[in-house]
């Protein structure tokens, strides 16, 4: 098996040539060696990704966190074509999040070591993202979760935090500030050509489970059932919010006035004033915004 580690090497706290050799190590002796793309930026992720995939790679292990990932999933897929279908995508668990890694294995403990060495390979749906208006992007592509509004606006100011604060506090210390500047946003939605409209502070749409370091955004729907699951926040008091900062944990919405859950397999997300977004952890430029599913399109490693 021909087996590419693609790595961002400013993941979690760091990626540094002693936990390289120690991955190396830990390969090596079980007799199956690796090659090592190290990445230098999200762009560089997504070209290294695609350059080993046309070059005939068997298996991409995406070595970071959510964004890593997210960035890998992206180099899957070239002029909105897979690079190469038959190639299977692993994950290595060492970023601040890495929420998808832990949804997929429904929260039981699994080295992503031995995943990457003796796994199952599924398939398993992708998410897809136009920004109708803009011919210059190209679509992007996403596994586990993107958010509207409030969740944005959290990881804008994630990017900021030290590298030395604990992984479980590197979602839960932005959100808080958030609970309290939170912007309002009159929120449309067509769904499968259903419309909703409302106010919200923020709009979530999962694959998975997990989002923010644990939170539970997600769960409505299986990875590939061709279903995304919406979840629309409206507007509270800050002290409202931070009362229910638990439920962000367990996920525990049902009968809440503030909460809407929807299905959908397409869905148009507009907003006024515009919202910003973030896909997987990664911020981008948000609303207007067209979503799909492409379905079971890439061969993920599992227990």
């Amino acid at each position: 098996m021909k087996r590419i580690f693609v790595v961002n090497p400013k993941a979690g706290r760091g990626i540094g040539p002693r936990q390289m050799q120690m991955l190396e190590d830990f390969f090596r002796q079980r007799g199956e060696p690796f090659d090592a793309a190290i990445a230098s930026s999200r762009t560089d992720t997504v070209e290294q990704t695609r350059k080993s995939l046309r070059a005939g790679a068997d298996q991409i292990v995406a070595v970071g966190g959510d964004g890593t990932l997210n960035a890998v999933a992206n180099g899957f897929f070239e002029d909105g074509h897979p690079v190469r279908r038959e190639a299977t995508l692993a994950i290595a668990r060492m970023g601040s999040g890495s929420d998808y890694f832990r949804g997929m294995c429904q929260e039981h403990a699994h080295d992503w070591r031995d995943i990457v060495l003796k796994h199952t390979a599924r398939p398993v749906d992708v998410v897809v993202v136009h920004r109708p208006g803009d011919p210059r992007q190209e679509p992007l592509y996403l596994l586990n979760m993107l958010g509207v509004g409030m969740s944005a606006e959290v990881v804008r100011r994630k990017q900021r935090l030290p590298t030395w604060l604990p992984r479980s506090l590197r979602y839960f210390v932005p959100t808080l500030p958030n609970l309290f500047y939170a912007r309002v946003a009159r929120i449309r939605l067509e769904a499968d050509g259903q419309a909703f409209e409302d106010d919200a502070v923020a709009v979530f749409v999962a694959k998975g489970t997990f989002a923010g370091g644990g939170m539970r955004f997600g769960g409505g729907v299986s990875l590939d059932d061709g279903q995304l699951d919406v979840t629309v926040v409206r507007p509270m008091s800050p002290w409202t919010m931070l009362v229910k900062t638990p439920r962000l944990y367990s996920g525990n919405f049902a009968g809440d006035p503030a909460i809407e859950k929807l299905k959908a397999s397409r869905l148009r997300v507009t907003a006024e004033p515009a919202l910003p977004a973030e896909f997987d952890g990664e911020f981008h430029d948000g609303t207007p915004l067209e979503i799909s599913v492409l379905p079971r399109a890439i061969q993920v490693c599992f227990p």
